[in-house]
């Protein structure tokens, strides 16, 4: 019994607890709700909680060295977030803010191609470009403005987007945004500007912030944080930049940019935001993927007007991993410079490539195109160059085909020894001209006697190669031509590569598809095709290749750009590349002798040994000259490689309308001697990137 009261007594105590537990609270919820209720209320509205993105930095492209080509410059920014942003005094704050910045030196950011006053011009062509995505936007805002009823139609109502004059332009987007008729001209132009961008290449939200300046200075950032009441919800961000380490190889790094609406849905599904920076051209669009980071996240508690009051959680942001291109920098600026000093020094020539890979990996170390331009201006310039009858934005190197020329016949003479066409000994008489049974009469530009393979190449006689020609035939020259991979894309991680064509009646009957009054290809043809003229077309890239190929003893390589992919610290390595084989040649090292023997003689005793007498090391080479027209000069080629006894690198240099292949044997010379003066320097260097990279 005495146990059932103890009990008792204790159950009665724990409720009595309990219920003064709650009745405390019920007094505190009463308080707090009720008591101090509007106090409480009217502080949590003054707290907001915002997750704002922490843009990644984009990893670097180095060169085979580790010497930086493009990297990041940190900068400060300033950002307008939407979770703050007055949308009803926006024009405004941007007036106002857009005048603080241009006050400071820096520019706001603006979308369109119109001059800042008036009176209104474009500042684009009308093939641009920037007209022709302002062009599509404007379609937008006429089917809208057409819907709205009540409303003045704006100048030039009725007609078509490319048919609006910039005056037109500001009067359709002044009334699309409902801009008040208060503002002048120049204003309404700059409000415009940054809505526009706000709107079309943002989508200005909460997961969006719009950039309004970039790399602005210090003082600025001071002014804006003094009003800040005024520019509510214009945050200073710290961001990166690219910036370019060198004015070389600028067709082979390309750009960055924000994505452009129309390709925002591919990019959406990868989890870019659209105010994203990515690439554009070159290694900085191929490598994307490795070059890109990964943004972090920041949760903060602010008040009304964007002051920090506490930080919930933040997310730190990824960098991109590091590219380490086998490109040689010292090497490509020698090869810029060369080829730019030739063709400069030549009355008539408008352009020229230059290629050297290692012939054991084709791997490119340098791969030059003239004429060229700077990255670091390319934005402003590009409208001012496109139209350049030059073509500067053009990497001649894989974007332009030329017909090969002589280059092409030591490609001839291997596959006619090797398909037993012809034998060692075989010889031909050339007397400068050729007669193909009895009905044409080929020239040959020397008068050579009785010449076996070695002379023949020496002293590029045509007579010979005629004969191999007709020997060898269409279909053969074909199928040896596209054994060492000319006519054919190389695959190396660059935009826009050109196939070219191999001369020969499958090809001939792809080009008459585009050209239907070519003849039929006649045995004839072969004629002119062996000694690389007719249909015979190939980028720079693959006349390198297949010299590569000739020297190291038949393994076409697939050329490549990508050495190595490191994470952000070095520390670990993402992609390691091994050199892939397109395809393996079984050739009679003798037959390859003879051939190597002719092109030794070229350098040593024939019309280009003037601009190898002081190369450091012995070379072997062949020239081309490639007819372009009746009445124009003609292409000059040459082809070369080296070490002669054991061969390192390969190259091709090809000269626009510079009349003679013997022409562009300076620069091969050039090449030459600053790689292995290159070579030797590189071995004694010792730096951080380097440890990390070997």
């Amino acid at each position: 019994m005495d146990n059932k009261a103890k009990l008792l007594r204790r159950l009665i105590a724990m409720v009595c607890v309990l219920v003064l537990l709650a009745a405390t609270a019920s007094l505190s919820l009463f308080r707090i709700q009720i008591v101090e209720g509007s106090t409480y209320r009217s502080a949590s509205e003054r707290r907001l909680t915002s997750t704002t993105p922490v843009p990644a930095s984009r990893g670097e492209i180095v060169d085979r060295y580790g010497q930086p080509l493009t990297s990041n410059r940190s900068v400060f920014s300033l950002w307008l977030n939407y979770v703050y942003w007055d949308l009803e005094k926006q024009d405004e704050t941007i007036l106002s803010l857009a005048e603080l910045v241009r006050a400071s030196g820096a520019q706001p950011a603006d979308a369109l191609p119109i001059t800042p006053a008036p009176p209104f011009e474009f500042t684009a062509d009308p093939e641009s470009r920037a007209r022709t995505r302002l062009n599509d936007r404007l379609a937008e805002v006429q089917e809208e403005l057409t819907k709205r009823e009540g409303e003045d139609p704006p100048a030039g109502s009725g007609k078509a987007p490319a048919e609006l004059n910039a005056y037109e332009v500001i009067s359709h987007l002044r009334a699309y945004f409902g801009l008040d008729p208060k503002y002048s001209g120049e204003q309404a132009r700059t409000i415009l500007g940054v809505r526009a961008g706000m709107l079309w290449d943002t989508e200005f939200s909460r997961n969006n912030p719009y950039t309004f300046a970039e790399d602005v200075s210090l003082d600025l950032i001071s002014q804006v944080k003094e009003r800040h009441r005024e520019f509510e919800g214009v945050d200073v961000a710290v961001s990166g930049i690219r910036q370019y380490n060198t004015t070389s190889a600028a067709h082979l790094l390309g750009y960055v940019g924000q994505i452009f609406r129309e390709d925002w849905p591919a990019y959406k599904e990868k989890g870019y935001k659209m105010n994203a920076i990515v690439g554009k051209e070159g290694l900085e669009y191929t490598l994307e993927e490795y070059l890109r980071g990964v943004d972090g996240t920041r949760t903060v508690v602010t008040d009304l007007h964007g002051n920090i009051l506490d930080e919930l959680d933040s997310l730190p942001p990824q960098p991109g991993n590091h590219c380490v291109t086998t490109i040689d920098l010292g090497l490509q600026q020698a090869a810029e410079e060369s080829l730019a000093r030739t063709l400069e020094s030549v009355e008539g020539a408008e352009g020229g490539a230059a290629v050297v890979l290692d012939v054991h990996s084709a791997e490119v170390l340098a791969m030059a195109s003239y004429p060229t331009y700077d990255l670091a201006h390319y934005h402003q310039e590009f409208d001012k160059y496109k139209d350049d009858p030059r073509k500067p934005y053009t990497n001649r190197a894989i974007q332009e085909t030329y017909a090969p020329g002589s280059t092409f016949k030591p490609l001839m003479a291997i596959a006619a020894l090797e398909s037993g066409t012809i034998s060692q000994s075989f010889t031909q008489f050339c007397n400068r001209y050729y007669t193909y049974f009895d009905t044409q009469t080929f020239r040959c530009l020397g008068y050579h006697g009785r010449v076996g393979i070695v002379k023949a190449i020496e002293y590029s006689c045509n007579c010979f190669f005629y004969e191999v020609g007709r020997l060898l035939g269409g279909a053969q020259i074909e199928e040896w031509a596209a054994k060492f991979g000319l006519g054919q894309r190389t695959g190396i991680e660059l935009q826009n590569e050109a196939s070219g064509t191999i001369a020969g009646p499958t090809g001939r009957k792809l080009l008459q598809e585009k050209n239907a009054w070519l003849h039929d290809w006649l045995s004839a043809d072969s004629v002119q095709a062996a000694i690389g003229q007719s249909d015979n077309t190939y980028t720079p890239l693959q006349l390198a290749n297949y010299m590569a190929a000739v020297v190291n003893g038949g393994t076409v390589y697939r050329p490549t750009l990508l050495r190595s992919v490191k994470t952000y610290d070095y520390t670990d390595t993402v992609y390691e590349h091994e050199p892939e084989v397109m395809s393996q040649i079984d050739i009679d090292p003798e037959n390859l002798d003879l051939v190597r023997e002719g092109m030794k003689r070229v350098i040593n005793e024939g019309t280009a040994a003037r601009a190898f007498y002081d190369c450091t090391v012995q070379v072997g080479g062949k020239s081309g000259t490639a007819q372009v027209g009746k009445d124009e000069l003609a292409n000059g080629l040459f082809i070369a490689f080296a070490p002669f006894d054991d061969p390192e690198i390969a190259i091709c240099v090809v000269g626009e309308k510079i009349d003679s292949g013997t022409k562009m044997a300076p620069v091969v010379a050039d090449i030459v001697n600053a790689y292995f003066s290159r070579e030797e320097s590189q071995s004694e260097l010792v730096s951080s990137e380097y440890t990390l990279l070997h």
